[in-house]
Parts: C-alpha cells; sequence; structure tokens
C-alpha cells in the first residue's frame, strides 16, 4: 500500500512540477511530498526527478517510471468512479407488468443481469394475461406485444419477434406436414383466445411474394399461451405464437415450425411507461437492460 502511496504522490509532483503544489492539491506537508518521493528513490534505486531552486524535471528514468505511474494512478481514478456509480445505485423497488408467457421468456433473465449489478434494487414482477391499468396498480414498467391501442402511455420498441407457426412432432406424424398456408383448414387448429385480434394475418411466400388470405376454422380455443404452447406439445394440434415464447420449445425439438417458406407480419415488443418526463433512474435501467437483452436475443428482430 506504501508503494501505491508514493506512486501518487510521485505522479502529482510531475503533474503540479513543484514540491509545493504537489502538496497544497494533496492537503498535506511539503516536507511529507518531500520523504515520500525520497523514499520512492530509495526503493526503486535511482534518481526520479532532477531538482532545482527554479524547476523539477524528470531524469531519463524518471519519464520512463511515470508513463507506467500514470496508467496506474488513471485506472485507479476509473476504478474509483465505477465504485461511486455502484454506490450511488438506484434502491428501493421497481413494478414491472407482463404477460405471463414474456416474465418468463424475456423478464427473468433481464432480472437475473439487472440483480447481478444492482443488488439493492429490488423487483416487482406482475404476471397477468389481462392488460392492467399500469396507474391504478402503481406499475413503473410494463411490457406489451403486438398492436398497442391509444393510451397516453409512453411506448418505446424494444424490437420485434417474428410469429411462428408450429406443432409437435407427434402432431406431423399422425396428421401430416401442411405445404402451403391453403392446407391449414383441414388441420386442427389451436386459438389463443386472449387476443383483441388473430395473431395470423395473411402469409407472404418468402421467395416470390405471393400473399395468401389466411382461412382457419378453430378447432380448440385457449385463454392461456402456455395452456396453448402444453396443448400443441401434447399433439392436440396447430397454433401460432410470437417466437419469444416458443424458445426453449423450439430449441429443444418439442415443437417444430411449419410453413418456414411463407412469413407473417412479426409483431413489436414494447416498454410502456406512464411519464415521459422525469423518469425514475430505475426505470431508465430497467429498460436498457431490456434493450440490450432483445439486441441479442435469438427470437428478436433488431430494428
Amino acid at each position: 500500500m506504501d508503494e501505491l502511496k508514493r506512486v501518487g504522490v510521485f505522479t502529482k509532483v510531475v503533474q503540479a512540477q513543484s514540491f509545493s503544489e504537489a502538496a497544497r492539491r494533496l492537503g498535506v506537508a511539503k516536507s511529507a511530498v518531500s520523504k515520500q518521493i525520497r523514499l520512492l528513490e530509495q526503493e526503486v534505486g535511482v534518481r526520479l526527478l532532477n531538482r532545482s531552486t527554479r524547476k523539477l524535471s524528470l531524469t531519463e528514468a524518471g519519464e520512463i517510471y511515470y508513463k507506467h505511474c500514470e496508467q496506474i494512478v488513471n485506472r485507479a481514478d476509473i476504478a474509483l468512479n465505477e465504485l461511486r456509480q455502484y454506490q450511488n445505485q438506484p434502491t428501493g423497488t421497481i413494478r414491472v407488468s407482463s404477460p405471463v408467457p414474456f416474465g418468463r421468456a424475456l423478464l427473468i433473465p433481464v432480472i437475473k443481469e439487472l440483480r447481478s449489478v444492482y443488488p439493492l434494487l429490488n423487483v416487482d414482477l406482475v404476471l397477468n394475461e389481462k392488460v392492467v391499468n399500469m396507474v391504478e396498480e402503481g406499475i413503473d414498467l410494463a411490457v406489451r406485444v403486438g398492436h398497442l391501442p391509444d393510451s397516453t402511455l409512453i411506448a418505446k420498441k424494444l424490437c420485434d419477434t417474428p410469429v411462428v407457426i408450429f406443432a409437435s412432432p407427434e402432431y406431423v406424424a399422425k396428421h401430416g406436414r401442411p405445404n402451403t398456408p391453403e392446407e391449414l383448414i383441414d388441420h386442427q387448429w389451436i386459438t389463443l383466445s386472449i387476443l383483441s385480434s388473430p395473431i395470423v394475418g395473411d402469409f407472404r411466400h418468402k421467395a416470390s411474394g405471393r400473399v395468401v388470405e389466411h382461412n382457419i376454422n378453430s378447432h380448440l380455443k385457449i385463454n392461456s399461451v402456455d395452456a396453448v404452447i402444453d396443448a400443441s406439445v401434447q399433439g392436440l394440434g396447430i397454433s401460432a405464437m410470437v417466437k419469444t415464447t416458443l424458445h426453449e420449445e423450439l430449441r429443444q425439438g418439442k415443437l417444430i415450425p411449419l410453413l418456414e417458406e411463407y412469413e407473417l407480419e412479426p409483431r413489436g415488443i414494447y416498454a410502456l411507461y406512464p411519464h415521459k418526463e422525469h423518469l425514475a433512474p430505475k426505470v431508465r435501467i430497467f429498460m436498457d437492460f431490456l434493450e440490450k437483452y432483445c439486441e441479442r436475443a435469438s427470437w428478436a428482430l433488431t430494428h
């Protein structure tokens, strides 16, 4: 520790070009500065400073040593600033609302990263299939997917995520794989009934650009995303959902994508908050983590 202290004193003397000025900046006596420099030169075994009645100058060895000392002091200053920022981190609780599947697929990983950096910031995660009133429920930030209704809330788009048509390998083995959107009418279809509008719109052929209007008869309606996924895994039919919520099932092979030659309109993922002015630091920080997570997520189409 004494060596690091002397490095700091030596650097300050060189920058101030004076023992007296360095002592003033450090808030110590001139004699204390002189003593530290003398001990440092004894330790390294070489003269670092040329002293005269008018000014100080570095010896050749001192110039070499100062370059390294300057880097050490700069890195120490950077470390201290980062520590101060960490100590001044936001505290309290942030209430975050999201549909249930996005809590699992998106927010839990984000919260894990957030808490590793800001352990004093608590998170109250409110998962609900229905859209909550943010003001009445005291929600600081909400994550929504798809088309947003008009409101006074501020919405920031994080990314797009594609819509995937999918079924289980068991279903495909038993009922066959549809090759065109028109063939879906002959298959068992599972609908997510809580959506205000169907998630499946027109199909566009990726190669030719041909557009096919969808015409699907639902054989099973379910008001839960997780239940639709479970029913599909059990082989009860074909369904469509944003890739964000299916990432693990697709990766593990429990579900397989269908009609990959066609694409549906992707859905936007948005962060919503009640007020634009005076955004609380805890909300801004959470949004930053959300954006960075979406930028590198395999299911995201960044904008």
